[in-house]
């Protein structure tokens, strides 16, 4: 959090305002670095009301006063002049949205994997979705849907654009901090995220069919070949990826004996 703040801190861009929605349960507070980074000149507040990724960040907008939002994770950092140039896009150059590309980072060979994986999807509209956008706009289509864990923030997309918003990029960038990815821990994230799969099936079952289709495997395949000659890296990365579809697929076959029970 530290160094998104400190990113956010150093952006040229006054007038913006910082909500930081910590997690109910966690026993660390964030009061004194958000009291640090305010004598900083950030304006920054901390709330207490994030039951789920969905539900904080529907949460923070509502405590929120600006008529643009952005929605950053914890283990990001803002590139300089980021902000400056999701203000331009949206109010001089008068795009309703805007997405924000990501550039991961992290250590060991597979985050490795996965930094290949994320520069696979760069420019992909079947992966990729939008971080700012107008207020009005997220009220109107209803802010995150809290019933979703597994591609909350491609729903939202998804019904941002069906409104026929005008939807920009920015050339700047977003700075992912992967850690250190480990194989079993990927497969556990995509288990939990898999509990609420059926319910994003149904809201969008054209998409939920084209992310889930094997087909995506030999996209990554020739797209992570074109930018990495390394087969080593490129195997690991269809390996890693075919573990999170496994994952997936046990997660849903569980929960349908149970829910048959």
């Amino acid at each position: 959090m530290t160094r998104l703040l400190g990113s956010l801190a150093e952006q040229d861009c006054p007038g913006v305002e910082v909500l930081v929605n910590e997690d109910a349960r966690s026993r660390e507070s964030l009061d004194a670095t958000a009291l640090a980074f305010r004598k900083r000149g950030l304006d920054v507040r901390v709330l207490r009301d994030n039951p789920s990724r969905a539900a904080g960040r529907r949460r923070g907008v509502a405590q929120a006063s600006g008529a643009v939002v952005l929605h950053l994770d914890s283990d990001m950092t803002a590139s300089p002049g980021l902000l400056a140039e999701c203000r331009d896009l949206i109010e001089s150059q008068q795009y309703d949205a805007l997405v924000i590309p990501e550039v991961s980072e992290g250590e060991g060979f597979w985050a490795r994997c996965k930094v290949l994986e994320k520069r696979c999807y760069d420019g992909d509209g079947e992966v990729e979705a939008l971080r700012c956008l107008r207020r009005g706009l997220y009220e109107r289509v209803g802010g995150h849907d809290e019933m979703l864990v597994w591609s909350e923030d491609k729903d939202l997309d998804l019904r941002v654009r069906a409104t026929g918003a005008r939807v920009g990029r920015t050339n700047r960038v977003l700075l992912h901090d992967e850690g250190r990815t480990t194989l079993r821990g990927t497969m556990r994230k995509k288990a939990r995220y898999a509990a609420t799969a059926r319910h994003y099936a149904a809201t969008h079952p054209r998409e939920f069919a084209g992310q889930s289709s094997p087909r995506r495997l030999v996209v990554l395949a020739v797209r992570g070949w074109r930018l990495s000659r390394d087969p080593w890296l490129v195997g690991g990365m269809l390996l890693l990826k075919s573990c999170e579809f496994a994952a997936v697929a046990i997660a849903l076959l569980a929960s349908s004996r149970a829910s048959g029970r």
